[in-house]
C-alpha cells in the first residue's frame, strides 16, 4: 500500500467514528435507548397529547421509570400505552399527566404515586389523568386579553400625554419641591433648637427634668411597695380591706334589717305599721282634732266656766278679793289661836 491509500483508510476510519459518535449523541439527545428495557404495559387516556411521541420518557418524582410504547385513539381520545420497568409498582389511585421539559419543549409523561395499597396489574388503566393546555389554546384565550391590554395602554398613553395631565404633573412637581423646601427649613429649625420640638431635640434640660421625674416616681413606687403612706397601706395592709369587708357585711345586715322593717310596716305590724296602714287611728285623731278645735272655739267665745275664766275679768276680781279675805282670816286665826288654846286648857283644868 502506498502512502495515499493509508491516508484514505485513516480518513475513512475517522469519518466512520465521527458518524457513530454523531449517531450515539443523537440517540442520547433524543433520550432514546439502543436496547429497550423489559417491563410491563400500563394505559392512560388523555384529551390531548400534542407533542408527545413514542419513546418519550415516563417519570415519577423526576426519575425515569419507563417509556411511551405507542400512542393511538380510543373513542376520540388519545390512548397512551406505556412500558414500565419491572419492579416499579404503581398505585391504583396514581395520576398521569403530560409535562414539558427542556428548552425545545419535549413532552413526557409524569406519574404521581397515589396512596392506595393496591397496585395496577400489567395492562390496566391509569384512571386519573391531567392534560396540559395546548399552546394554541392558551394563545387563543389570552389573545382578547392582550387586545384589551393594548386598548388600556393606548388609553393610558392618551391620558398621560394630554395637556391637563402634563399641567397637573408640573404642578405636582412644584408642590413636591416646595414641600421638600419646607421640610428642609423645618429640619434646620429643629437642628437650631427652635420651637417646642426643637427644644425637645436640642435642649438637655428637659431630659434632666424627665430623668428627675422618673427618679421621683421610682422612689414613690419604692415607698408604696414598702407600705409607706396612705397609698402604700392601701396596697400592702390587709386590715383596711378587712375593715371595709366588715363594713360592707354590716351594711348588708342593716339592709336586710331595714328590708324586714319595711316588710313589717307594709304588712301593718306594730304601732308604726298601724299608723301607716290603718285609717281608723287617723280618723280617730281627726275627730279628736275636730273636738279640740270645737273646745278651743267655745273657750274663745267664753262659754262654760273655763271660757269665763279666760274671757271674764269679774270672776278674776272676785277670786282675787276672796283670796284676800281668806288671807286676812288666816292672819286673825293665827293671832287668836294661843288664847283659844289657853282657854281650852283652862277649861279642862277647872273641870
Amino acid at each position: 500500500m502506498n502512502k495515499n491509500s493509508n491516508t484514505e483508510i485513516k480518513v475513512g476510519i475517522f469519518v466512520l467514528i465521527t458518524l457513530l459518535a454523531l449517531g450515539y449523541m443523537s440517540l442520547q439527545l433524543g433520550e432514546e435507548k439502543i436496547f429497550a428495557k423489559k417491563g410491563y404495559p400500563l394505559k392512560a387516556v388523555f384529551e390531548n397529547v400534542s407533542g408527545l411521541v413514542p419513546g418519550a420518557r415516563v417519570e415519577m418524582a423526576g426519575v425515569e421509570i419507563g417509556r411511551v410504547a405507542s400512542i393511538g385513539l380510543a373513542d376520540g381520545r388519545a390512548l397512551v400505552i406505556m412500558r414500565i420497568q419491572d419492579g416499579i409498582k404503581i398505585a391504583k389511585d396514581a395520576t398521569a399527566a403530560i409535562r414539558t421539559k427542556g428548552v425545545l419543549g419535549d413532552r413526557y409523561v409524569e406519574i404521581k404515586q397515589g396512596n392506595a395499597k393496591e397496585f395496577l396489574a400489567p395492562g390496566e388503566m391509569i384512571v386519573k389523568t391531567v392534560t396540559p393546555m395546548d399552546l394554541d389554546q392558551i394563545l387563543t384565550e389570552i389573545g382578547p386579553a392582550f387586545k384589551d391590554i393594548r386598548e388600556i395602554t393606548a388609553g393610558i398613553k392618551e391620558v398621560l400625554l394630554s395637556e391637563e395631565v402634563r399641567a397637573n404633573f408640573k404642578q405636582m412637581s412644584i408642590d413636591v419641591r416646595e414641600a421638600a423646601k419646607a421640610f428642609r427649613e423645618i429640619n434646620e429649625k429643629l437642628a437650631k433648637g427652635e420651637g417646642t420640638l426643637g427644644k425637645l431635640i436640642a435642649d438637655d434640660k428637659l431630659y434632666y427634668k424627665l430623668e428627675s421625674i422618673a427618679d421621683n416616681l421610682n422612689q414613690a413606687a419604692i415607698k408604696i411597695n414598702q407600705g409607706e403612706g396612705t397609698l402604700g397601706k392601701l396596697l400592702n395592709d390587709d386590715s383596711l380591706y378587712k375593715e371595709i369587708e366588715q363594713t360592707i357585711a354590716d351594711l348588708n345586715e342593716t339592709s336586710r334589717t331595714l328590708k324586714q322593717v319595711a316588710q313589717k310596716l307594709e304588712s301593718g305590724e306594730g304601732t308604726l305599721g298601724k299608723l301607716i296602714s290603718d285609717d281608723e287611728l287617723y280618723n280617730q285623731l281627726n275627730e279628736t282634732v275636730k273636738s279640740l278645735n270645737n273646745v278651743a272655739q267655745r273657750l274663745e267665745s267664753g262659754e262654760g266656766t273655763l271660757g269665763k275664766l279666760l274671757t271674764d275679768d269679774t270672776l278674776y276680781l272676785e277670786l282675787k278679793k276672796t283670796l284676800r279675805n281668806v288671807n286676812q282670816a288666816a292672819v286673825g286665826l293665827q293671832e287668836q289661836m294661843p288664847i283659844t288654846i289657853l282657854g281650852t286648857v283652862g277649861g279642862m283644868v277647872l273641870q
